[in-house]
């Protein structure tokens, strides 16, 4: 236990090192996102809708929780010290979730602010409530199955973490934050509602509304957690399994 603290501190280290080293790419990146969100945000029901906001700050968490352990993971081995990552005492889902949940914890602080400040600058109301704090957090646990088996396939072929953006925004699509799923076709639609992403949204929002949120939704969520964590874990035992049988690619 006493070493998750340090991989926690190591990542915190690293996280600010990147930062100072690409920081125009980082400020870019946040500009490109202010004006995709903006454009979104003006474009739909947000201008009168508290609790819309939430909807977004999910999104852009759960990209960033689904993504960075195999973009991290790439940058390893572009750099040639993944091998030192396999060769340390942690287990390999440990610094995994160690990356994912330092990343996030950042991500969600700065994209908060930043959210928070884009929709005061373009006058969108929002709204609170400390009952979407814990959907939130559990949609984000239920995402985590993703994290694992990104981060697996990442760990045996290298170039997928690329894939990260697409699933990011496959989700933003499919989970009613900006269309809503009766406007999906019903394959979609059907596939919009079996992501965690889009029962916490809904739930998060009708916290913020004050509308009421029955036991049976919390169950729906609570199921959705542990069936997407384990099917990550599964998967992720499996991939592991599948490259040290037939060999990991280490190139980048």
């Amino acid at each position: 236990m006493t070493r998750i603290p340090l991989l926690f501190a190591a990542e915190i280290r690293r996280y600010l090192a990147e930062v100072s080293r690409y920081v125009s790419g980082y400020i870019s990146s946040l500009i490109v996102s202010g004006i995709v969100i903006a454009m979104l945000a003006l474009s739909s029901e947000a201008r009168t809708d508290p609790s819309y906001w939430i909807g977004f700050l999910l999104w852009t968490t759960s990209s960033t929780l689904i993504s960075e352990s195999s973009v991290s993971i790439s940058s390893d081995k572009q750099d040639g010290t993944f091998t030192q990552l396999m060769l340390r005492p942690t287990s390999l889902l440990t610094q995994i979730t160690v990356k994912a949940l330092t990343w996030v914890v950042v991500s969600t602080v700065v994209d908060t602010a930043f959210i928070l400040l884009l929709f005061a600058l373009l006058h969108v109301p929002m709204g609170m409530s400390l009952g979407a704090v814990p959907v939130a957090l559990l949609t984000l646990v239920a995402l985590f199955g993703f994290t694992m088996v990104l981060a697996g396939v990442t760990v045996v072929y290298t170039k997928t973490a690329s894939f990260a953006d697409m699933l990011g925004y496959a989700m933003m699509f499919l989970s009613g934050v900006i269309v809503p799923l009766a406007s999906l076709p019903t394959p979609l639609a059907w596939i919009g509602r079996c992501l965690p992403i889009t029962l916490g949204t809904q739930m998060a929002r009708d916290y913020i509304l004050g509308r009421p949120v029955s036991l049976v939704e919390w169950l729906a969520l609570a199921v959705q957690v542990v069936v997407y964590l384990a099917l990550g874990y599964v998967l992720f035992t499996l991939i592991l399994r599948y490259g040290r049988k037939h060999g990991i690619n280490m190139r980048y």
